[in-house]
């Protein structure tokens, strides 16, 4: 039975990984998130499927981490296969702040960043060491950390996007850390890749989709069709995360610490 720890699995591509994975009663998943009581629609997938099991962490707290991952291994007996990092918190008030914009002041440049570094860099440091020697008993042995197409220098330049500096710039490093962990963990056997669902509509909120939401998506379109001129828009959390388990089956010890996409390669959209 192979077993899955995902994070961030209250809402979005975090929840459709628990949905998708627990769709085969074979696998055991685990679905870390940081506030069970208020996660309803993973307590209530939970409670039709049985081998969804929910574990309380935050990625931002490393010994909540140790805690969770001693509660997984007391039910695999030590054993992980595969971990999945998607958990991610950004700071809104600076989404759409240009780098010249960021303050000459210490506090304010570290809280522009705060959110995004300890979730994206910090956690996945933390995240990964936590759960490090259950992956290494494990049989798939494989930890995914969940990126994106907006931290590769060649879209930013192409696409001429400024805004998110503080996700891109989190997820860049993430990506040279995956590098990191994948040349020491080789000789393990070890993978650990850096995967970008593509451009995903995990929006959330109350229908239709405020004007704010629709233009900020116009803009995006309209800046990737630069690159991506036969770009329609979004795609779906279903279809994003089903290529991507696909990705993760078929992982191979040359994707390992790189960041690829959906697509297996480096085709983002």
């Amino acid at each position: 039975m192979p077993s899955y720890a995902v994070t961030g699995t209250s809402r979005g591509l975090g929840l459709e990984f628990v949905k998708q994975l627990s769709q085969n009663a074979n696998n055991t998943v685990f679905a870390i998130v940081r506030n069970p009581d208020s996660a309803t629609n993973l307590q209530t997938l939970a409670k039709q499927r049985p081998n969804v099991h929910i574990v309380k962490a935050d990625i931002t707290d490393p010994q909540s981490l140790v805690s969770a991952a001693a509660e997984i291994s007391k039910e695999t007996n030590g054993i992980l296969d595969v971990l999945i990092n998607n958990a991610v918190s950004t700071n809104p008030a600076a989404g759409a702040v240009p780098p010249s914009q960021i303050p000459l002041d210490v506090a304010a440049t570290r809280d522009f960043f705060k959110a995004a570094y300890e979730s994206s860099l910090y956690g996945a440091i933390w995240t990964t060491n936590a759960f490090l020697p259950m992956i290494e008993s494990g049989k798939e042995k494989k930890i995914i950390h969940i990126s994106t197409g907006i931290a590769d220098a060649r879209v930013i330049k192409g696409t001429g996007v400024t805004a998110a500096v503080d996700y891109a710039v989190a997820k860049g490093a993430v990506n040279i850390l995956v590098a990191k962990y994948a040349a020491e963990l080789e000789p393990k056997g070890i993978k650990v890749v850096a995967l970008s669902p593509g451009w995903v509509d995990t929006y959330a909120g109350p229908t239709p989709k405020p004007a704010e939401i629709l233009g900020v998506e116009a803009y995006v379109l309209q800046s990737f069709q630069k690159i991506w001129p036969n770009l329609k828009g979004q795609i779906q959390p279903e279809e994003s995360i089903k290529m991507v388990l696909n990705v993760i089956e078929n992982l191979t010890t040359e994707q390992s610490g790189l960041m690829i996409s959906h697509h297996g390669n480096e085709e983002w959209i």
